[in-house]
């Protein structure tokens, strides 16, 4: 049954993504549940709960999202994910469900500091690579070409401050920045954003990896929840 027309998109996104869609089910007959667990290193309970909520999106029972957006992104092409990312940034609303990270994309969310540090970075990066930055990227991540698009995408979002820098966002970055500022911009964006709980494995092993001066993600409003709950408890 249909709740949402186009789950909130236009008629030719939705139609776009329907097809890619029906085009990774096509590829993957009978073996979807599989590939994801294996692309998202999850167990079959999460990777089909990926499946279902991807799949509501498309029958239009649900809106999409740009937390089912990052969610998706990998298996979509480049082209549609930055044009479904600009929809969402353009029009997608708290007010209509969800929780939209600040509108305010100066500095792409981070400090004025902060920024110009990863521009810095990024640029003596682009200068070391030119014309095989992705290349470089599959190395060090160790990913897919297509992993590595995705990968330029957001650091290109970040760079031009077309988008915030998000969680998942801070994730795909590990390795590509100095140890130095990935820590600085990772207790940042922690502490500012909250996170789909399937990320908690990362945020984790990031916090205890890069930890620096202060408690990296104790901030965060479900945590502060959490440790409010655990002491009225006396635990």
């Amino acid at each position: 049954m249909k709740r949402f027309e186009y789950a909130g998109l236009t008629k030719e996104l939705h139609q776009r993504l329907t097809l890619e869609f029906d085009a990774l089910k096509e590829q993957h007959h009978r073996t979807l549940t599989k590939y994801v667990m294996q692309t998202k290193q999850c167990d079959r309970l999460q990777a089909r709960k990926y499946c279902q909520r991807f799949d509501n999106v498309i029958k239009e029972r649900s809106k999409m999202s740009p937390i089912t957006l990052e969610d998706m992104r990998e298996y979509l092409t480049e082209g549609l994910v930055n044009d479904l990312q600009k929809h969402l940034i353009e029009n997608y609303s708290a007010r209509r469900g969800s929780c939209k990270p600040d509108a305010d994309k100066t500095n792409a969310g981070l400090t004025r500091d902060l920024f110009i540090q990863y521009r810095k970075e990024i640029q003596e990066l682009r200068s070391a690579h030119p014309n095989c930055f992705a290349n470089y990227i599959m190395e060090v991540k160790g990913c897919s070409n297509q992993q590595a698009k995705t990968i330029c995408t957001a650091i290109n979002t970040i760079y031009t401050e077309l988008g915030v820098l998000t969680p998942r966002k801070v994730i795909q970055l590990e390795g590509i920045l100095s140890k130095e500022l990935f820590g600085k911009i990772a207790k940042h964006v922690f502490n500012k954003y909250e996170w789909p709980e399937s990320l908690d494995s990362e945020v984790d092993r990031i916090y205890l990896e890069y930890r620096t001066k202060g408690d990296l993600g104790l901030e965060k409003e479900s945590v502060k929840r959490a440790l409010y709950k655990a002491i009225s408890m006396g635990l």
